[in-house]
């Protein structure tokens, strides 16, 4: 199942057309299986070198079979082609890595479709919040902006989903099944508790922040060094730096608030941000665009509270505390002084 899927993900990879959300799953794939790494590695050292257009397609069999070691599979012949395109080359790739799948691990029934995981995709726009139910009762709630991938039905020892963007998490206890949160840069371990994981792409952060329950969170680049979260503990990671703090408390409605997760209620809170970051939070709460004409002002910070204001009136207010102008021109907003 994880070997089929490994070698889809692979083509996509060296053909150049894999998605963001892909990505991330290739690469939690190969964190979790030593092999597969192997094979990887050498297939990338090869697919990267070679420069040749128009070499001869059995020449590519022969060396990807040398480099990784994998008998030769009778009845696989590919006719010779003078210009093949670049989906060829890595169909040479994919064809040895199915070769040596079945070569490494016997006991795999490689073609096997009731064994294959496949995938579904939950998106929400900017604006946008979703709650989906898993397979196994755990519960989803997207923020704007994001993507999850998960199996219609759990299998394995693990429940594996993954996640681009920001998520609220129920997750239904499972102790001989572990639920586990792949983002491009992290893996979040649990068995059952309630936790928020954010990791979009257009950030400089990834943060996961634990109500109740614990978790343990792993780095993609570094499986060796975990975490353990306790309720109200936070851990950020931010250029390849991890840090533990605690969840930030927003007073300036009347009630305390938590921010991390104040957007599960429809709220977005910022506590001493800066201009910039805050400029993220809106354009997907608004789905806008926002730009600074001035480098300077993305520096001023601020501490605010957005429930059901416009654009516009959100601006208003962060006006009154710094001195800056803004133009809206469809959804492009402008700032500057």
């Amino acid at each position: 199942m994880t070997d089929q899927r490994f070698t889809e993900l692979l083509g996509k990879q060296l053909a150049g057309e894999i998605s963001p959300d892909e990505s991330v799953e290739l690469k939690s794939i190969l964190a979790d299986n030593e092999a597969l790494r192997t094979e990887y590695k050498q297939l990338q050292t090869y697919f990267e070198s070679e420069t040749v257009e128009d070499e001869n397609v059995d020449q590519v069999f022969d060396r990807i079979r040398a480099q990784i070691t994998v008998p030769v599979v009778s009845g696989l012949t590919v006719a010779k082609n003078k210009s093949y395109s670049i989906w060829l080359k890595v169909a040479a790739v994919i064809a040895i890595v199915v070769a040596g799948t079945l070569v490494y691990n016997r006991a795999a029934i490689f073609f096997n479709k009731t064994d294959q995981l496949v995938l579904k995709q939950a998106q929400t726009r900017a604006t946008e919040i979703k709650t989906i139910v898993l397979a196994d009762g755990s519960t989803v709630k997207m923020n704007s902006g994001s993507s999850l991938r998960y199996p219609e039905h759990f299998s394995g020892d693990t429940r594996n989903v993954y996640l681009s963007g920001e998520a609220f998490f129920e997750v239904k206890k499972d102790a001989q099944h572990p639920f586990i949160v792949h983002t491009e840069q992290l893996a979040v371990k649990v068995l059952g508790t309630a936790f928020d994981v954010k990791a979009y792409q257009n950030d400089a952060f990834t943060e996961t922040t634990l109500i109740r329950g614990s978790v343990a969170i792993s780095l993609k680049n570094n499986t060796r060094q975990t975490f353990i979260l306790k309720p109200n503990d936070k851990f950020t990671l931010v250029g390849g730096k991890p840090n533990l703090s605690q969840l930030t408390y927003f007073t300036g409605t009347g009630t305390d608030k938590v921010i991390e997760t104040a957007w599960t209620n429809h709220e977005l809170i910022y506590k001493n941000n800066r201009f910039d970051e805050i400029a993220r939070l809106f354009e997907r709460w608004y789905d806008v665009k926002i730009t600074f004409k001035e480098d300077e002002l993305k520096m001023v910070k601020f501490t605010g509270h957005v429930d059901k204001e416009t654009i516009t009136e959100a601006l208003n207010v962060l006006k009154l505390i710094e001195n800056f102008n803004y133009s809206i021109k469809g959804k492009n907003v402008y700032i500057y002084r």
